[in-house]
């Protein structure tokens, strides 16, 4: 049995940094946080929060940059649709350290992001974490790169429950297993799964690939991983459905080069 599902909300989870959820006490009490920072940052988040977009505009440089190779034009195409998508996202995010160059403001931030959109009435619910570093000039995002990621959806009353085995960090060439673990016993039950492995593009925010499910016949995913020697982070996603549930889940492995 086979089924192509679309993996339109892996391609859209990046953009998380555009509406985040500032605690503000926090980061003056921990890292002394200048205030220029804060109130950009907190800017920002209000625009998105209102899906204001000429606001986020002018927040954002027309030379912005991103580690997937969004460039302004791009990104502001993608934001509206990741707003369209979702009616109801609520994010948290920490200032963990920051840096100033000159002008140049450097925030290490990591946001939590929870949200729910609803297809054919079944409602599907956003977990996602994001580890980046945000660069500021002149009161202005101008580039953004992602640390870490990892975004979780379920759906039903029972999603699967697994254990998901990946690195944060490779190397070019490196190999490594990529696992996926039910830690339910399959028993009788029929489920479909599907893995993804692929090289982040920017072409991906605005035509997200497919996966082709397929019946699993053991306690889940397997993979072993051989990176090509280019330097291009990745995204490595799984899907497992049953009759009572579904999770999907996209981790990326940042590449060293």
């Amino acid at each position: 049995m086979k089924k192509t599902f679309n993996f339109l909300f892996l391609v859209l989870l990046s953009l998380s940094f555009t509406a985040t959820k500032l605690n503000i006490a926090l980061a003056q009490s921990n890292n002394n946080t200048p205030k220029e920072l804060l109130e950009l940052v907190n800017k920002i988040d209000l625009a998105a929060n209102n899906k204001n977009l000429k606001s986020t505009k002018e927040n954002i440089s027309p030379s912005f940059t991103n580690s997937d190779g969004l460039n302004y034009e791009k990104f502001i195409s993608s934001l509206e649709k990741f707003w369209s998508k979702y009616d109801n996202l609520k994010y948290t995010t920490k200032i963990e350290s920051w840096t100033q160059n000159n002008n140049e403001l450097v925030a290490t931030t990591v946001t939590n992001i929870e949200g729910s959109y609803i297809i054919n009435n079944q409602k599907f619910t956003l977990n996602s974490e994001i580890k980046a570093e945000q660069y500021f000039v002149n009161n202005q995002l101008i580039k953004y790169n992602i640390l870490e990621e990892k975004n979780e959806i379920t759906s039903g009353e029972k999603p699967p429950v697994v254990t998901f085995n990946l690195p944060k960090k490779a190397k070019p060439g490196q190999e490594f297993d990529f696992d996926v673990i039910l830690q339910d016993p399959v028993g009788s039950d029929l489920i479909l799964g599907a893995a993804l492995e692929e090289k982040i593009d920017s072409s991906l925010y605005l035509k997200p690939s497919s996966l082709e499910l397929d019946t699993l016949s053991a306690g889940g995913i397997f993979k072993r991983v051989k990176l090509p020697l280019t330097p291009e982070d990745h995204w490595y996603s799984v899907i497992l459905i049953r009759a009572d549930g579904l999770r999907m889940i996209t981790q990326r492995v940042n590449i060293d080069g």
